[in-house]
């Protein structure tokens, strides 16, 4: 009879230090020494099972493929149908699931990840980025194409719906693209549904960056003074909303910050991001970012987490 591999697994709720609040996340722990090695088919079949926005998988030192520094760890990040290069709900849980290991390095398909705790049990990492503004918007996409989207692509608000035509459309990383939809009140955001996204979501982006995720992020600017802003969110993929989008507040906070680079190319920006209140999870997320001559040279993404479950996944 073939032996069971048994790899232990934590639930936590991140960007919030309240219970069932914030993102959900599955955080699945490879031991050094498992055998056979869970396959790419098997974490992704994992990552189905548990039906969450992200599951992380963390792999304990490898001495084959692992430094010898104690405190790194890599990570692989899943959402149900696919590896994702990088998400930030999944980096700082995992990061938050091994604050008793002295772990200060995180290594995702994107890049490595430095970690830092900057106050007890909250995570700053410094996320790698490969930031592009991609040349078309959805308006441009449909002109001269009557029949480019189908009914449920746009919103039937028209404010919003103008809004989503007109917005600009943005990479944190190759492979990580979001529609950054700006809207002018909280009570229009509260409007926002999810859409059929039926239109064909490569031709949206420039060549060389095709493929990957692409979700809208709606925003409102609640407050802006010269070094923070507050914002106001909700991430729709079809008929999924997320709670919170790590990945999505990166890239709308470079956006923003980038957008008055010219006006101001050396500065600090600081972010504070608030979503999933419309559905009862909110989630407060800081991304920090930098610049140097118009161009960001900085982006830290941080938050904290509570743990709700724990127990084993038996392959």
């Amino acid at each position: 009879m073939a032996t069971q591999t048994e790899l232990p697994f934590v639930t936590l709720d991140v960007f919030t230090s309240t219970r069932f609040k914030g993102n959900p996340l599955a955080v699945v722990t490879i031991p050094a020494g498992t055998k056979p090695y869970p396959s790419q088919e098997q974490k992704q079949t994992i990552a189905r099972e548990f039906n969450l926005s992200e599951t992380v998988f963390i792999h304990e030192e490898h001495p084959d493929v692992d430094s010898k520094d104690k405190s790194t760890r890599r990570i692989d990040i899943f959402i149900t149908t696919a590896e994702l290069p990088f998400a930030g709900h999944p980096t700082i849980g995992a990061a938050v699931s091994l604050l008793d290991k002295g772990i200060t390095t995180l290594i995702t398909k994107a890049g490595p990840i430095p970690l830092q705790q900057p106050e007890p049990n909250t995570i700053q990492a410094a996320i790698p980025f490969n930031v592009h503004l991609h040349k078309k918007t959805l308006s441009a996409l449909s002109a001269g194409q009557p029949n480019f989207f189908a009914p449920g692509d746009l919103s039937v608000v028209p404010e919003i719906q103008a809004a989503e035509l007109a917005a600009p459309i943005f990479s944190i990383v190759n492979g990580m693209a979001f529609i950054l939809i700006e809207l002018p009140t909280v009570e229009l955001l509260s409007k926002v549904t999810g859409s059929a996204a039926s239109f064909p979501v490569d031709q949206t982006l420039d060549p060389g960056w095709r493929g990957g995720f692409l979700g809208r992020y709606y925003f409102v600017r609640v407050s802006q003074g010269p070094d923070t802003v507050a914002i106001r969110s909700r991430m729709i993929e079809k008929s999924f909303e997320d709670p919170a989008t790590g990945s999505a507040a990166c890239a709308l906070s470079s956006h923003l910050t980038l957008a008055a680079a010219d006006a101001e190319p050396n500065r600090t920006v600081r972010y504070e991001i608030t979503q999933g209140v419309e559905i009862d999870r909110e989630s407060n997320i800081l991304v920090t970012i930098g610049t140097k001559g118009g161009k960001i040279d900085q982006v830290s993404l941080a938050g904290t987490a509570v743990q709700v479950m724990r127990g084993h996944v038996t392959l």
